[in-house]
């Protein structure tokens, strides 16, 4: 039964459902991606087209499993881009700030879309379930359905 496993590497996370709740725990994301070199990245793994995935909550021994429709953020550490990073592209980055109900997340959304399709609303369109929001050393992966209002902070 080992060989049908896909091999993962455990991820610090916090899980804020969309009732208000939080958990502590780690998720399993795999060490590879079938679209790039490398492991992958936090946000393609929650837009695969599984409806469930494995956590393992601080406080536990064995591992629960969620639904990522009831997923409001999952904040996991900053991962690094190696890909984009090699590109010669400078892609645009917004600062927001994303309202869920009466919580709130900020930090910057990377607009990795074509010219020409480069606003925030081109990228709040796109068909993918989550987004990530970069703040620093820490990623919030904000389920897009949830989202009652964006708000895009000015440059000084």
């Amino acid at each position: 039964m080992n060989e049908l496993r896909v091999p993962t590497h455990a991820t610090a996370a916090e899980v804020r459902f969309a009732d208000g709740r939080v958990a502590i725990g780690r998720v399993f994301i795999p060490v590879s991606s079938s679209h790039h070199t490398g492991p992958m990245r936090p946000e393609e793994w929650m837009n695969d087209t599984g409806s469930f995935f494995a956590f393992l909550p601080d406080d536990a021994k064995a591992t629960v499993l969620l639904s990522k429709e009831q997923v409001a953020v999952l904040t996991v550490p900053a991962v690094a881009d190696t890909d984009l990073e090699d590109e010669d592209v400078e892609l645009p980055v917004r600062r927001l700030t994303i309202e869920l109900g009466d919580r709130r997340v900020e930090g910057d959304l990377l607009i990795d879309m074509p010219m020409g399709h480069r606003r925030v609303l081109d990228y709040l369109n796109r068909p993918e379930a989550f987004l990530t929001l970069r703040a620093g050393e820490r990623w919030h992966l904000v389920r897009k359905g949830l989202i009652t209002r964006v708000i895009e902070m000015q440059e000084d």
